[in-house]
């Protein structure tokens, strides 16, 4: 009875034992294949980063030749392409299979390094915190009712088509123009190489009009330091266009009085509106008398001193810049 229960502890240390060896050898294989794995997944993380870096700067290149035979690769002639962009001030926005009757309106070179990063911060003046070409996995947010539609007036049919474009989106970009006025943002599916093209905007930087690094800043902290600076600049010359704001004659040429100047009176400073973080603008009325308010002729005064009336219709924009006599 002795020598019986003897065999059966020896037989159950023996079990014990080889599953302790056995649970150990497993794990170690595991910890030893787990390595393996995670350095392999690593390695491939890796390589598919550096595909896709290769993938968008071939694209960036691609953009900035400005033909279109060399962007349209790039489009599934199947899904299309959404485009918008401002014609003046007219918000455009439709589906192209091709760039080619629409190539002018994004004719400016991007910066081609290529950042997985954020995008950067716009300062002023055509400065951004850094420039280039910055990607980012795009998680849903790509929305054609995201874009203005309220002069192309798509109807519901219009977004229900084109929903595929939103929902093969994985990857977004924001291009800095070399010259730092706007920025062309850009919506891919990207699948392992193959980079497809679903949509294009322009965007201009939100002081744009009256953005110049090379003009001097000039007191602009309320009105009484608009009017003191118009008491020694007096001629303001848009010398594109030929024509000029003269304070002491009272005259302006533009567009619709090339031959008969715009005689003024007086004039009247809106409010101070902060553009960005280093350009401001007001709102000023040339009137030819003070009791005729509805025929003014209305400019844009910026604290880089100049002038600038918008583009309308067929006119083009006038930039009137500081001229001393």
């Amino acid at each position: 009875m002795k020598k019986t229960k003897l065999y059966i502890l020896t037989a159950f240390f023996i079990i014990v034992i080889s599953a302790v060896f056995f649970f150990n050898l497993r794990e170690k294989e595991h910890n030893e294949n787990g390595f393996e794995v995670k350095k392999i997944t690593k390695e491939t993380k890796e390589n598919v980063k550096e595909d896709s870096l290769i993938v968008f700067t071939n694209f960036v290149k691609d953009f900035n030749s400005h033909k279109a035979e060399n962007i349209d690769k790039y489009i599934d002639a199947d899904l299309g392409m959404m485009l918008f962009y401002h014609d003046g001030p007219y918000p455009i926005l439709r589906i192209n299979s091709t760039l080619e009757d629409e190539i002018d309106w994004f004719n400016q070179d991007v910066f081609e390094n290529v950042n997985f990063t954020d995008s950067p911060i716009y300062l002023g003046d055509f400065e951004f915190s850094k420039t280039g070409f910055f990607v980012k996995q795009n998680k849903g947010d790509f929305s054609l009712r995201d874009f203005d539609n309220t002069y192309t007036s798509h109807s519901e049919s219009f977004f229900k088509e084109n929903r595929k474009l939103e929902t093969s989106c994985n990857f977004s970009a924001i291009g800095i123009s070399k010259n730092q006025g706007g920025t062309y943002h850009f919506y891919f599916r990207l699948e392992g190489k193959k980079l497809t093209l679903l949509g294009l905007s322009t965007e201009s930087v939100s002081d744009y009009l009256f953005a110049n690094p090379k003009a001097a800043f000039i007191p602009f902290n309320n009105k009484s330091d608009i009017e003191n600076y118009f008491k020694t600049q007096k001629l303001f010359r848009d010398k594109d266009q030929n024509a000029y704001i003269d304070f002491d004659k009272k005259e302006i040429t533009y567009y619709d009085f090339p031959d008969d100047p715009f005689v003024f009176e007086y004039f009247e400073i809106g409010e101070i509106q902060n553009d960005s973080d280093k350009i401001k603008s007001v709102e000023l009325i040339f009137y030819p008398d003070k009791s005729n308010k509805e025929n003014g002729f209305f400019t844009y005064f910026s604290n880089k001193g100049s002038f600038v009336v918008p583009s309308m219709g067929v006119r083009p924009p006038y930039f009137y810049e500081p001229i001393r006599k």
